[in-house]
This record gives C-alpha cells, sequence and structure tokens, in this order.
C-alpha cells in the first residue's frame, strides 16, 4: 500500500535514529514481529508507532480544553490517546501471534497425524510438508509448510534447518515441540518413525484434554450468561415497573415504554453479541462453514417481519378491518412469540438435518476405517477394498461410499473420485479423514500400516469430539430453567404490583394490562436470546440455537399464560 509504505518512510526519516535506543532499552520487537509473522523490520515498527503517536497529541490538547473550559467529563478520556496508541502498537503483535497460533492449533492433531501415517510408508516429513504447502484444508499449516518450502528452494537451507527454523520462529508450543524433537530425532540417529508416531499421540492426548478445560470454560461462561442476564433483568424489570406507576415513578407509562424498548431491543442483543464473541474466541474453528441454516434464517426473518405488522394490525398505524380483527383476538406478546418462532424453527430443522447428516457421515467413516484396514490384510488392493466394503451399513456415508464404488469400477482416478466427494461434503473433519486416506493409498501405496495409523488417529478423533459433547451436555438444561423462571417472577411481580395498586386505589386495569403486554413481550425477546447464546455456547455454532429459540419462545409464551393462574395475588 503506497500510503502505508510512504507513513512507514517518514516515521523512519524522523524517529530512525530514536528507535535503536528504544528497541536496546525498552522492548526488543524482533522476536514478537517474527512470531506474529508481520514483516517489517523491528526499527521501522518503533518509528512508526512514536510518528502516529505524536500525531495524536492534538487529540490530547484539544481534550484539555474541552475539559477545562466546558467541564465534559468524559473528555478525560481522550487524555491520554498517544499512549493508547502505543498500547495498541504493543498489543497487535501479541494479538496477531496468537490468532497464528490458535488456527494452527485447530489443524496440529491431523498435521501430526498426516506426517506420522507419511512417515510410516516411507515418506520424509519434508516431503510431506511440500504436499501439505498445496493443500487447502488446512489454510494456517499451508502457510507454515511454504515458509520451510521457501527457506529451502529459494534460500538454500537444507531441510532439517528450516524445520528448525520453523519451530523457533512459531509462537505454538506444541507445533515447535514437534518440529524440534523431530531435527533432534534425525541428529542423534533415532527412530524417526516411532517418535512421530508417539507425538502424534500426545498431540491428540493433549487436545482432549484442552477440550475438556475449553468445556468447563464455556460452562462457567453460559452460567455468567444466563445470571447477568436473569439478575439484570430482574433489576431493570423492577426499575421499569415503579416507573409506570403514576404516582410514583418520574416519567410514567411513557418513560417506561422507552426504557423497555432500549433495554430489550438493544442492550439485550448487544450483551448477547458479547458473549457469542467471547465463546466464538474461546472455542476451536473450522475452515468449513455450513451457511444453510444462516440463509434459511434470514429468509424466515423477512417473513416473521412481515407476519409481525400484520398480526399487529400495522402496529396500529394504519387500520385495516381483516388484519384489526385479528389484533384483537391475538395480543402483542402472542403476535412476537409467533414471529421469533416463525423466524428460528425451519432454520433449526435445516441444521437439525445437516448435524445429523454430518455426525453420521463422520460415524460411518470411522467404522469404514477400521474395516478396510482388516480387508486390506487380506491382500486386497485399496479399490477392490473400498468396492467390496460398498454394501455394508454406514449411515448416511453408505450413500457416498457407493458413489465411490461405482465411479472406481468405471475407471475414474481414486484421488479425483474421493476428492470430489471431500468436494461434496459439508464435515470439515470427513473432508481431513478421506484427504489423508487418498494421500495414503496415492503416495504411499495404501499400505497396512499407514491404514491402520490412520484408522487409530481417525478414532482418537472421534473420542475428542465425544468427550466434548458429553462435558457441555449437562448444561444446556439451565437455559431452560432460566427462561421459566423469568417469565415466572416477572409475571408474579407484575401481578403484585397490580394488586398492591388496587388496593391502594392506583392505575386502571387497561393500564395494567397494557403493562403487562409490554413486559411478557419483554421476557419473551431475551428467552430468544438466550437460546442463541446457549446454542452458540453449547455447540459452537449460533445455527445451534435455533433450536434452543424457538423452543424457548414456546416455553417463555406458554408461562405468561399459565403462571397467573397458578399464582394469584
Amino acid at each position: 500500500m503506497p500510503f502505508l509504505e510512504t507513513l512507514e518512510a517518514w516515521s523512519f526519516r524522523i524517529f530512525g535514529r530514536v528507535a535503536p535506543l528504544f528497541l536496546k532499552h525498552v522492548v526488543e520487537f524482533k522476536d514478537y514481529l517474527e512470531r506474529a509473522k508481520i514483516k517489517i523490520y523491528p526499527e521501522t515498527y518503533v518509528s512508526l508507532m512514536l510518528f502516529i503517536s505524536v500525531l495524536t497529541i492534538p487529540v490530547s490538547i484539544i481534550s484539555i480544553i474541552v475539559l477545562y473550559f466546558f467541564g465534559f467529563l468524559p473528555a478525560i478520556f481522550l487524555v491520554p490517546f498517544p499512549i493508547y496508541v502505543m498500547i495498541g502498537f504493543f498489543l497487535i503483535p501479541l494479538s496477531k501471534a496468537s490468532e497464528r497460533a490458535s488456527n494452527l492449533e485447530r489443524e496440529m492433531p491431523f498435521v501430526a497425524a498426516y506426517i506420522s501415517v507419511m512417515a510410516s510408508g516411507g515418506i520424509a516429513p519434508y516431503t510431506s510438508f511440500k504436499r501439505l504447502a498445496e493443500v487447502e484444508l488446512m489454510p494456517a499449516m499451508r502457510i507454515e509448510a511454504r515458509e520451510i518450502i521457501k527457506d529451502v528452494e529459494i534460500f538454500g537451507i537444507d531441510p532439517l534447518t528450516a524445520i528448525e527454523n520453523a519451530a523457533k520462529r512459531n509462537p505454538l508450543d506444541v507445533f515447535k515441540d514437534f518440529l524440534a524433537g523431530y531435527a533432534s530425532t534425525v541428529i542423534i540417529g533415532g527412530d524417526v518413525g516411532h517418535f512421530l508416531e508417539r507425538k502424534a499421540e500426545d498431540i491428540f492426548k493433549t487436545r482432549a484434554m484442552r477440550v475438556k478445560a475449553a468445556a468447563e470454560r464455556l460452562g462457567m461462561l453460559l452460567e455468567t450468561f444466563i445470571i447477568v442476564m436473569v439478575l439484570m433483568s430482574m433489576c431493570f424489570f423492577i426499575l421499569f415497573a415503579v416507573e409506570s406507576m403514576p404516582n410514583v415513578g418520574g416519567g410514567g407509562m411513557f418513560s417506561m415504554q422507552g426504557g423497555m424498548i432500549l433495554y430489550t431491543y438493544l442492550f439485550t442483543p448487544m450483551l448477547s453479541l458479547v458473549f457469542i464473541y467471547l465463546a466464538h474466541s474461546t472455542q476451536p474453528k473450522t475452515p468449513v462453514v455450513d451457511l444453510r441454516p444462516y440463509k434459511v434464517f434470514g429468509i424466515c426473518s423477512i417473513i416473521g417481519a412481515m407476519l409481525l405488522v400484520l398480526l399487529t394490525n400495522f402496529f396500529g398505524m394504519v387500520e385495516v378491518p381483516f388484519f384489526s380483527l385479528i389484533s384483537r383476538i391475538v395480543d402483542l406478546p402472542t403476535a412476537i412469540a409467533i414471529a421469533l418462532f416463525v423466524t428460528a424453527a425451519p432454520a433449526a430443522i435445516v441444521y437439525h438435518r445437516a448435524s445429523s447428516q454430518k455426525a453420521s457421515i463422520e460415524r460411518g467413516i470411522n467404522s469404514f476405517l477400521r474395516d478396510l484396514t482388516e480387508i486390506r490384510k487380506t491382500g486386497l488392493s485399496p479399490e477392490k477394498c473400498i468396492e467390496s466394503l460398498s454394501n455394508r451399513d454406514y449411515g448416511d456415508f453408505s450413500r457416498e461410499l457407493r458413489k465411490i464404488s461405482s465411479e472406481i469400477s468405471w475407471g475414474i482416478p481414486l484421488r479425483k473420485v474421493i476428492m470430489d466427494f471431500v468436494k461434496r461434503t459439508k464435515s470439515w473433519m470427513a473432508q481431513l479423514v478421506m484427504f489423508l486416506l487418498v494421500e495414503t493409498i496415492d503416495v504411499g501405496g495404501g499400505t497396512i500400516a499407514m491404514i491402520e495409523s490412520l484408522a487409530r488417529f481417525n478414532n482418537l478423533t472421534q473420542e475428542v469430539e465425544k468427550e466434548k459433547k458429553m462435558a457441555t451436555r449437562p448444561y444446556i438444561m439451565m437455559p431452560y430453567f432460566a427462561s421459566i423462571l423469568l417469565v415466572a417472577t416477572t409475571i408474579m411481580m407484575i401481578n403484585f404490583s397490580s394488586a398492591t395498586r388496587g388496593v391502594a386505589g392506583g392505575a386502571s386495569t387497561p393500564i395494567m394490562t397494557e403493562v403487562t403486554e409490554i413486559f411478557v413481550t419483554a421476557v419473551i425477546f431475551h428467552s430468544y436470546m438466550i437460546g442463541l447464546v446457549a446454542g452458540k455456547i453449547s455447540e459452537e455454532s449460533v445455527a445451534a440455537g435455533f433450536k434452543h429459540a424457538a423452543a424457548l419462545v414456546i416455553i417463555a409464551a406458554l408461562a405468561s399464560e399459565l403462571v397467573p393462574i397458578f399464582f394469584k395475588f
């Protein structure tokens, strides 16, 4: 970018002599920039930081003037703005390095399995890195492998030294230990195949422990969200209820409505987005995302919004005889519940079908690899083994396996057939496993040892995923109890306030009916947001929250009708 290059040139021209002193006596940025993969000289980076900090000094001066002459207190936060800029320059390399390590950690078990399986067939790890440099399924590893290839083929460094240098520059400890351990094993003349296999198993075990720890953190995050949402909502609801009392609140009914709208439809979604982001930053991410549920949700959201407008007779702004009759039968909470259910239910069905098919394919591939290992021991070629297994039941994978077998029998190359399946499926796990299978057959000849290693590593992956689901399952009932508790306490509070004001000769019944509708509508919407966040935290996808959101909307609507029957004041 010409502008950035010009800015770097001017900053280095002004602060080029100061930058080395800063690096020597304050912070040495070289290691941080290498780990973050920010390709800039440390002196230039420091010069750019100091130059931009100086450019922002007028912001501090203006803030001081505004604070002194006008007494505008929020301006005090802009006074140390140059310091904020310097802190930002400190945090950028750390954030980039953390993101790099996170992306690579997701792929590391499969990388270790791939290199180990290839090594069992006599393929050197450097050759495996050359092949990984062309693999789109593992984008983070693709970048790291290309750096190793560049050092060897462009700069003339020997492969072992290039691998050691890649280990030193990488922020992920697991990747660093894997490469450094391999280099040490080669130097001392140890058993490379045994080391790679044991190290790959250790990486899977480490991943399993991290998954358990992450599940516990996510459980705590869900508990925090539920507590914050319920307690904060109750506090605000009590405040708004008091505000709606004509003789107590300062603004009366209109002030309460404005506060409820801001809290329910602005603050609550923002709070939910914050917790979704926190969960997203904690959870492992995959490069393959099925967008079908989100597309259905987008279409159904438009339908739900139109349905809400029609059921409420255009919110009373336009009088249409037919819809006016409907609005008298269907009150506002029911209309909101129907609209929210319409937005979430179809997307939930699509997600359920897609996730069920994905899980069935992954289980089927796991069983298929075990059977393939046993049949391969009979001496049949890998292609004949696949054809002989095509009639067995592997769930949803059976249909795909029969298609693969048919295309192989037509003479289509095995690699093309399996890679076509990889492009069709939406499961990143299935894509990786089938890619590893075709690599073991295409490169290593599909020996029994290679396929057996692949089957063992895939089984370890399935065990990790199973443990992750079991760890998060106990937390899934919390949102439902929270929704029922929020609805029940809100309606009981409104009924108690209504009874108290009735005894004291307070607000009339129509006003209290309107207040009740506003509060019940709010708790139904809160239940909807709780469901979305619960799905993201428990199943790593907002789309998984559609079914919880739809169910919680129905539960909240039913609870709002049943609670007044059982609890009267």
